[in-house]
């Protein structure tokens, strides 16, 4: 994901000086006489002109392009016969070689070679540590760039929060979400000004930990931040994830009113959620203008999606073209069921009939003994007895709808008989 460190804490050779003890007893880096031994240090042991000759030539000749003999230069230095401070800045110029050709592991192996020698100022070796920590994170040795950020933190002066955010995505990364989630806030919490990319982790951290009320207000940040589709997005799954889908819905309404929602199934949750709340008529409007711009699929589910949005608004009319496009895409005859059903609320026997019968000829009815019976109910009242107590003799042969059939043909039997 990002970038790596790798320190076996067992082989490191921290300074045999230069330690404190704080009040707890613990020990801490004294960077002030560290400071000052590394000066004195650092006098004893000057840099010959011949190899800051070395050192520019295969600088300049790194940067024309050709890192491979800028190595080659430094290569001729034998490190057995340069002192302390030589060696040092050559492992150095050979790590930045190493980094800008790609090699990472080179890097930081000479990088540590810098560190061992325990010559250059504390400021100086800060920085080593910290692209160390980077070069661990880019080559996704996690467990490595753990242990190199601690030994950065030792070493720092103060918290840093990008260390913190460093140990959260590595523990992250290595699926230890309680250790992730630790490091993560302080990073957010040391930086007065927190990255996208850290409140990003922290309220991933939430949301795999199933902690949404403390996720609630990560993504409430983000969105005011940084007003990201995905981030409103989110923090609407998560309202609802909760409960709250009153939050849920102005989160959405918010971010379609800013235009953010421009897919098909974020415009259906919308109007999913306006029809939870009892808002029909914007549910049919949303779904209407989708369809029409052809940000919406016309599927049998948006089209019945729409048809139920009319429906709860009591604009039967409306409802019924897109229930009738439905049941024509549906793999069922059930929606033709719906359609029937309509109809006979308006009394159209005849359209109840065409209807109830499509649905049969469809098939795959979830209760098919009901639409016989609809289907002989429809007959009757249109005049058709004979028809009528035809779909009767079909319902009766369904559990569910015996009794009911039976009813009616018994009832059209007395019928004739008086007749």
């Amino acid at each position: 994901m990002w970038l790596p460190l790798l320190f076996l804490l067992a082989g490191l050779s921290l300074p045999a000086s230069g330690w404190a003890e704080d009040a707890a007893g613990q020990k801490t880096i004294d960077l002030e006489k560290l400071r000052i031994q590394r000066k004195a240090r650092l006098g004893r042991y000057p840099v010959a002109p011949r190899i800051t000759r070395y050192l520019a030539s295969a600088t300049e000749t790194a940067d024309e392009g050709d890192p491979e003999s800028a190595r080659a230069l430094l290569d001729k230095l034998n490190p057995k016969r340069l002192n302390p401070h030589e060696r040092a800045v050559v492992f150095r110029s050979t790590a930045y070689i190493a980094y800008a050709a790609g090699d990472f592991e080179d890097a930081v192996e000479h990088f540590e070679k810098v560190l061992g020698e325990e010559i250059l100022l504390p400021d100086v070796e800060d920085m080593l540590r910290f692209s160390v920590a980077q070069l661990h994170i880019a080559q996704q040795q996690w467990r490595e760039a753990i242990a190199a950020v601690e030994r950065w933190l030792l070493y720092a002066k103060q918290p840093k929060p990008l260390a913190y955010y460093l140990m959260a995505i590595s523990y992250y990364q290595l699926d230890e979400i309680d250790q992730s989630v630790v490091y993560a806030e302080k990073a957010v919490d040391f930086a007065p000004d927190p990255k996208e990319s850290w409140l990003v982790l922290l309220a991933a951290n939430y949301v795999r930990q199933e902690d949404f009320a403390k996720a609630v207000p990560v993504l409430e940040e983000m969105v005011t931040r940084f007003a990201k589709k995905q981030y409103w997005v989110q923090l609407s799954l998560i309202y609802g994830t909760r409960d709250n889908f009153r939050h849920s819905l102005a989160v959405q309404q918010v971010a379609y009113q800013q235009g953010l929602l421009t897919q098909d199934s974020e415009l259906r949750r919308l109007a999913r959620s306006y029809l939870y709340h009892d808002l029909p008529h914007p549910a049919a409007q949303l779904l209407e203008k989708g369809l029409e711009e052809g940000v919406i699929e016309p599927d049998a589910k948006a089209l019945e999606l729409l048809a139920n949005s009319w429906l709860a608004a009591r604009e039967s009319d409306r409802a019924f073209g897109p229930l009738q496009k439905a049941a024509e895409l549906s793999d069922d005859g059930d929606l033709y069921v719906r359609l029937g059903r309509v109809n006979m609320q308006r009394e159209q026997w005849g359209e109840a009939v065409k209807l109830f019968t499509k649905a049969i000829d469809k098939g795959d009815l979830k209760k098919p003994g009901s639409v016989r019976l609809l289907l002989g109910i429809s007959y009757y009242n249109d005049q058709k007895t004979e028809r009528a107590r035809s779909a009767f003799l079909r319902a009766r042969e369904y559990e569910n709808t015996r009794e009911r059939a039976e009813q009616w043909i018994t009832h059209i039997a007395k019928e004739a008989s008086e007749g």
